[in-house]
């Protein structure tokens, strides 16, 4: 029992020590002090998991190396992070605006099938799809049956989709 509480004090003292020293060098080597006190909790929970094994005239050594190796690690992954984040941005950015344009086609060209519709067909379309009228509303407007409305609204979308699926490899 008396060798754990020697063992306890001896760590407290090198604790308190090199705590400052070292969270005052990985500051400096990493520019964050969060990230800094980050690496100096780690290394000084492996210098406890050691601590029996580490003489005492190396433990200030052993620290700083290991606090300037943690440094280089964690800047090392943070560079790939941002690396990786910047190279996933770009790619998102030109998925993106392939997809818009992929998408303006699209639209152009139901816009182009929906104008070579016959009337009434035309008007139902126009009312029901760009106007967001109900079915019910465009055949009150135009003064034609509800089930007339639905006949058209079938004819233009079958027209559409052959349209869409043989037009541009879209």
């Amino acid at each position: 029992m008396l060798l754990k509480d020697k063992k306890k004090d001896d760590f407290r003292r090198m604790f308190c020590e090199y705590y400052p020293k070292l969270v005052r060098f990985a500051v400096q080597l990493t520019g964050d002090a969060d990230e800094g006190r980050d690496v100096v909790a780690d290394v000084m929970e492996k210098a406890w998991e050691r601590f029996d094994l580490l003489r005492p005239a190396d433990r200030g050594s052993w620290l700083y190396m290991c606090v300037r190796n943690a440094c280089i690690n964690r800047l090392k992954h943070i560079r790939n992070e941002n690396c990786a984040a910047a190279e996933l941005a770009e790619a998102t950015k030109a998925d993106a605006e392939s997809e818009y344009r992929d998408h303006e086609r699209l639209l152009s060209r139901v816009e182009d099938v929906a104008e070579g519709l016959g009337e009434p067909a035309r008007s139902i379309v126009r009312l029901c799809y760009y106007e967001h009228l109900t079915r019910r509303q465009a055949a009150e407007r135009l003064g034609i049956s509800y089930d007339t409305v639905k006949k058209h609204i079938a004819k233009a979308l079958k027209l559409l989709r052959e349209a869409v699926g043989k037009g541009d490899g879209l």
